[in-house]
């Protein structure tokens, strides 16, 4: 009981710190999820040891599960509500080619990939849709898809822990050696004509706490979004009802009802100028996030994480370089820049949120608004296109 309490308090109290911290220089290098999941396996190794050494301490599966449930079905249509989707319309042609290109290219690499490999691992179709969503949105769409699938918390553990090692690495490629190696196979940026017209919007994902307020308007969005979760969850259960109200079933039903009811609440919302000019909304929705991740990542059960964390990691190792290498090609086919071609591969590995400090490394701020634009876009359709196409793998 007294470990059950202290585990609450810290589901809800180390994502305020990584929130407060998150200029330090490890969380920049992994994210802010990257850091939750960390810190989370930090407290489940802890917890490995003490059980090694003959301390009788017992992480209550529930309170992972079921506060992780409830926090990212929230988190999603905050997300979600400032994401300004009609700003698509203003991006250039040379950026939805090469932002098509990411998507074309992740589709291509990881069906290949599963067909090859995937398809021989435990949940290797999920994990392979899980990846799509991840690569083509963001690391919310895969955990939004594994709930979507139904998947234990060891496997959306170890589908995470992958995702942080691969994407670290790959970051660093990024910031550091990408440029200079592509500049001897893309065509050098010669303008900055990445937008048709003039656009006023934002980087959602920035965590400037100390500008952050509650609000009136903002406990209406959170209430809001807390009422799609109901609703998502009701429609759950009215399927369950429909097709026979089998028992122990429920869940199955529920969870992934929830996640693409609030995912499609959360889209329509965001066309609603009033919901998407919340202040604080993405604050609230990262926050929740980070509960998930870090409820989840504690929760876990090391002495049940096996080999398949191996296969996992080579599997999106080898959809991140593969989809990347693709990417290029086609870019070098549609005659699109070297800079378009990096921050739309950044934006659909990675996000907004990684964004900026991409165009500040290779100068071109230019950029910075046409990446945002489509990592919102990524957000909003990631989801979708991992569950369809996990669907099809699972055939």
């Amino acid at each position: 009981m007294t470990y059950s309490i202290i585990q609450v308090i810290a589901i809800f109290f180390i994502p305020l710190l990584i929130i407060r911290y998150h200029e330090f220089k490890l969380t920049k290098l992994i994210g802010t999820i990257g850091m939750a999941y960390l810190l989370g396996l930090i407290v489940a190794l802890f917890v490995f040891g003490l059980r090694k050494l003959g301390v009788n301490v017992v992480q209550n599966q529930d309170i992972g599960e079921i506060g992780s449930h409830l926090a990212i079905s929230i988190a999603i249509p905050l997300l979600l509500f400032s994401a300004n989707l009609k700003e698509a319309k203003k991006l250039s042609k040379s950026v939805l080619l090469a932002f098509g290109s990411v998507i074309l290219s992740v589709l291509i690499v990881t069906t290949l990939t599963f067909l090859i490999y995937g398809k021989t691992l435990n949940n290797g179709a999920e994990l392979s849709g899980m990846a799509i969503g991840l690569y083509t949105g963001g690391t919310p769409n895969l955990n939004a898809i594994a709930n979507v699938f139904g998947l234990d918390s060891i496997t959306i553990g170890i589908a995470n822990l992958s995702d942080m090692i691969i994407g670290g690495t790959f970051y660093m490629f990024l910031l550091i050696l990408c440029k200079p190696l592509l500049l001897k196979f893309l065509k050098p940026t010669s303008s900055s004509d990445y937008l048709k017209e003039a656009s006023n919007i934002t980087n959602t994902e920035e965590l400037n706490i100390k500008e952050f307020r509650t609000s009136k308007p903002l406990v209406k969005a959170f209430f809001l979004a807390f009422l799609m979760a109901v609703i998502g969850a009701l429609l759950g259960i009215l399927l369950w009802v429909i097709l026979g109200a089998v028992e122990g079933k429920m869940t199955d039903l529920l969870v992934p009802t929830m996640m693409i009811s609030v995912t499609v609440f959360g889209i329509i919302a965001s066309f609603n100028k009033k919901i998407r000019e919340t202040k604080g909304t993405n604050v609230v929705g990262q926050y929740l996030i980070l509960v998930f991740s870090f409820a989840l990542a504690s929760s876990l059960d090391l002495t049940k994480m096996t080999g398949n964390f191996g296969k996992v990691l080579l599997l999106y190792g080898i959809i991140t370089i593969g989809s990347f290498i693709l990417h290029i090609i086609f870019s070098k086919l549609l005659r699109i820049d070297v800079d378009c071609a990096i921050v739309t591969a950044t934006a659909g590995i990675y996000g907004p949120a990684f964004i900026p400090a991409i165009t500040k490394q290779i100068k071109n701020d230019s950029l910075t608004v046409p990446g945002l634009i489509c990592g919102s876009i990524g957000y909003a359709i990631g989801t979708f296109i991992g569950v369809g196409i996990g669907l099809l793998f699972m055939l």
